[in-house]
């Protein structure tokens, strides 16, 4: 993980309570409570996220109480996730914690078409 990449950092410590949109690269190690979307997001260990994320590429370490949708989803061993995650591709390392319905593969495709359809 080259953290020069990285345009924010939401360090250990720092709470936010509030919907965080970001574009590029960011990592989250404090506490959300509210939703998170962005391009690229990595969960640090130490982070805890009450809301939805969503991002298209997305690395989880950390705690997750909502419910996640990506098109690539990393879940390293130490995460723990509550809620249900809608992914086009998804690695889970052993160890890991997941509650919740996952899908995979074209539902991530099928879900945004549905929704496009019914907002027209």
């Amino acid at each position: 993980m080259d953290t020069a990449e990285i345009k924010s950092i939401l360090a250990e410590g720092l709470k936010i309570d509030g919907n965080i949109t970001a574009e590029g690269k960011i990592r989250i190690d404090g506490v959300v409570n509210g939703n998170v979307k962005g391009h690229f997001i990595i969960v640090g260990q130490t982070s805890k996220i009450t809301g939805d994320v969503e991002a298209e590429k997305l690395v989880i370490m950390g705690e997750v109480n909502g419910n996640v949708k990506g098109t690539s989803v990393e879940i390293k061993s130490s995460a723990k996730i509550k809620g249900d995650l809608t992914v086009k591709e998804i690695s889970v390392e052993p160890g890991a914690s997941i509650e919740g319905k996952v899908q995979t593969g074209d539902f991530l495709k099928t879900e945004q078409t549905s929704l496009t359809e019914t907002t027209e």
